[in-house]
């Protein structure tokens, strides 16, 4: 999609119409599941919210699910998972 611009040089209905794509692309902030009340606040608030993926002991650390898509499947693939202890499931992830 192409980045819509809003020109000084721009007629006054150009400058309506671009600033109604603006906002029709950017969507209605009352539309947030969040608690903020802006389109950069709900992203920071998500962002907050999902922690730091640096600091994940799994070796996927490019999103959550794939995280956790890791330890089921090591899991999965451990012979006996439902005869392992806590600690020993704990020290797998």
């Amino acid at each position: 999609m192409a980045v819509t611009q809003v020109l000084d040089t721009d007629s006054i209905d150009q400058w309506r119409t671009k600033t109604n794509t603006i906002s029709t692309v950017l969507g209605d902030p009352a539309s947030l599941t969040t608690t903020a009340n802006n389109v950069v606040g709900a992203i920071n608030e998500l962002n907050n919210a999902q922690g730091t993926l640096a600091s994940l002991s799994t070796t996927d650390k490019s999103n959550l699910v794939n995280a956790i898509n890791e330890i089921k499947t090591d899991l999965d693939n451990t012979a006996s998972a439902d005869a392992l202890s806590r600690p020993a499931i704990i020290a797998m992830a």
